[in-house]
């Protein structure tokens, strides 16, 4: 490939992920970074900033979290998982229950 190809892929690139753009307009990277990282980790490039900055910010958030404000929030994350467990228990009991019945009417 020749250095016009791997500059007009790297545009094409840019244009299919136009944050990229942003950050540097932002003084967040450079289009050097952003090249040699494109180079190095190919269109996977984008996804591995988009972790980093997701990382970042989740990091940020629970920083300023209370701790009591955290437990609150797994005992309701827990019960919500818990009411969702028992709706796909009910769910699996019915169809068990349909199955039971069509396999003792098959063997009649």
């Amino acid at each position: 490939m020749t250095n016009s190809d791997r500059l007009e892929s790297f545009k094409h690139y840019l244009r299919k992920n136009p944050e990229l753009i942003k950050k540097v307009r932002q003084h967040e990277s450079s289009w050097q970074e952003l090249y040699e990282e494109w180079l190095l980790l190919g269109e996977d490039s984008g996804q591995k900033i988009e972790f980093d900055q997701l990382f970042s910010t989740m990091k940020e958030k629970l920083q300023h979290f209370d701790p009591s404000q955290i437990e609150e929030y797994s005992k309701k994350l827990q019960s919500g998982l818990d009411f969702f467990q028992e709706m796909l228990n009910h769910f699996n009991r019915e169809k068990e229950a349909e199955h039971d019945i069509l396999m003792k009417q098959w063997k009649q």
